[in-house]
């Protein structure tokens, strides 16, 4: 049988082949190239640096020496996921050495980090300012050119994309609750006996927000948001299908969140699903991919009603005193109503996607509240555990370390989510992010080259508000009609563990 093999080329080749025999040749053929187009792909560098890499901006040749230094001062905290070494600790030293001189005498106090960064300080000891500041515009050039250049590793680029999941479903309806108790900067200085002031030359991002009342509870202040959003959505508590709590500071041990939500908006005996998903700060979009999978079963009616909610007192897990960690939070809760959606309304999910590194599991916790540290001793437990002490109970975070690996891993993920994000935001309308701090924001968006106009934020009112972040920012967005019908909104964020979370839908 004659066969015409790539008949495009015009090539003939009088073969006499089995029909089984050609259509096993055939499959090889088109399998091969398959795997070289795969494997290209897979080696194709994904770029990491932002705008800051690619144009320094104190390599301005109109700006003055002091000039130069001030500009690289202000960029340096968007580059400390490219820091190896003790480069850190040396930009920490040569700016106090630049800006105060030597050293103040004395030991120093406080904890392992403030001795460390008097350290850092005291090595720089007798150098003149001008030398300093030299110094200091020098080691971030270096800094800027081996980021530059930096690819993401083969490890992270060839493991699996997300698909696009094609769920039909639509946000009905949001909605919010913020304690009236406005809690400005200058509250977080007396509260915390810190320097006046100094938290306006923070970079936190945050210039008030909101703190619950003394008797105020996460679940009512969930049912308040809740209400708002059924009121929005256009139905009843009792028409719902399931209520998914998604907070990542828990109301109390036992019983979960969702049984109490369900108490406070009256339903206690309707027999409702109600339940808990915890993943700290991305708690909201693993609890809204959850109810999306739950409407996307075969046995789910059309007019199922899905509510999930985020509800958070983080103001009660905050040290004080800490002045890196006291001005980043605030309280609030955030809901929302989903059902599924017709193929007239053009409403869906289309891209889910999370991944963990465990090794920054260490950088953000608060290891009190379970099994490692009850509250009494084990051999008497009429006595309290001295084990269970105020630090273990309060938020720690180390976050220089954190921001060097979500730089790591962040432009890897979010090119797995889908691909291009690494670069640029395509036809993304809105990113609806978690607002961790201001630093943290401004970062990202310089290493992944996102218009820093289409990035919602809540954080200067409102603060990091844990797993409402997002919720939050997004009915701010719904509300103020910059979010409407039709627009491709990117949720995306990071959480403890340390994780990251992303999700493409049309609303």
């Amino acid at each position: 049988r004659r066969v015409r093999l790539f008949p495009s080329l015009g090539v003939m080749l009088p073969i006499w082949l089995d029909p089984t025999l050609f259509a096993a040749i055939s499959a090889l053929l088109l399998a091969l190239v398959f795997l070289h187009r795969r494997t290209a792909s897979a080696a194709a560098p994904t770029a990491e640096a932002g705008a800051v890499l690619r144009a320094p901006p104190w390599q301005s040749p109109k700006l003055s020496e002091t000039e130069c230094f001030e500009a690289a001062v202000k960029a340096a905290p968007r580059l400390l996921g490219y820091l190896v070494d003790n480069e850190p600790q040396s930009l920490y030293g040569l700016y106090k050495q630049a800006t105060l001189g030597d050293a103040p005498a004395g030991g120093a106090g406080g904890g392992l980090k403030a001795r460390a960064k008097a350290a850092a300080w005291r090595a720089q000891a007798g150098k003149e300012a001008a030398a300093c500041r030299a110094e200091y515009v020098a080691l971030l050039d270096g800094v800027t050119k081996r980021a530059a250049a930096c690819v993401l590793p083969p490890s992270l680029r060839q493991k699996p994309r997300c698909a696009d999941l094609r769920c039909r479903v639509r946000i009905l309806g949001t909605g919010h609750y913020l304690p009236p108790n406005i809690v400005t900067n200058r509250e977080i200085e007396r509260r915390g006996g810190l320097e006046p002031l100094s938290l306006d030359r923070a970079r936190s991002g945050v210039t008030e927000r909101r703190f619950a009342a003394d008797d105020e509870r996460a679940s009512a202040m969930a049912a308040a948001a809740a209400r708002q959003a059924l009121e929005a959505a256009g139905v009843a508590p009792e028409s719902l299908t399931c209520i998914v709590h998604a907070s990542g500071t828990p109301e109390q041990c036992l019983p979960d969140g969702g049984p109490l939500l369900q108490r406070e908006l009256g339903l206690g005996g309707s027999g409702i699903r109600a339940f808990s998903v915890h993943a700290t700060c991305l708690s909201f979009l693993v609890g809204l991919e959850t109810a999306c999978m739950l409407l996307a079963r075969a046995d789910t009616p059309d007019d199922a009603l899905i509510l999930v909610c985020s509800s958070e007192i983080s103001s009660r897990h905050v040290d004080p005193t800490d002045e890196h960690v006291a001005p980043l939070f605030g309280d609030g809760a955030a809901a929302c109503v989903v059902r599924k959606a017709s193929w007239r309304e053009g409403s869906a999910l289309h891209r889910a996607h999370m991944e963990t590194y465990a090794d920054g599991a260490s950088l953000t916790e608060v290891r009190g509240g379970g099994t490692n540290f009850p509250f009494h001793r084990v051999d008497d437990r009429a006595a309290p555990n001295p084990a269970a002490t105020r630090e273990v109970n309060h938020f720690q975070m180390d976050g220089p370390a954190t921001m060097r690996m979500v730089l790591q891993h962040g432009p890897g993920f979010m090119e797995r989510l889908r691909p291009g994000l690494s670069s640029g935001l395509g036809d993304i309308a809105w990113v609806v992010p978690h607002q961790a701090s201001g630093l943290a924001l401004d970062a990202i968006t310089d290493a992944l080259g996102w218009p820093a106009e289409r990035m919602l934020r809540t954080l200067d009112r409102l603060g990091n508000v844990v797993a409402a972040s997002i919720p939050l920012t997004l009915h701010a967005g719904v509300t103020s009609g910059r979010i409407q019908r039709g627009d491709k909104l990117l949720l995306m964020g990071t959480g403890a563990g340390l994780s990251f979370g992303g999700m493409i839908l049309t609303f």
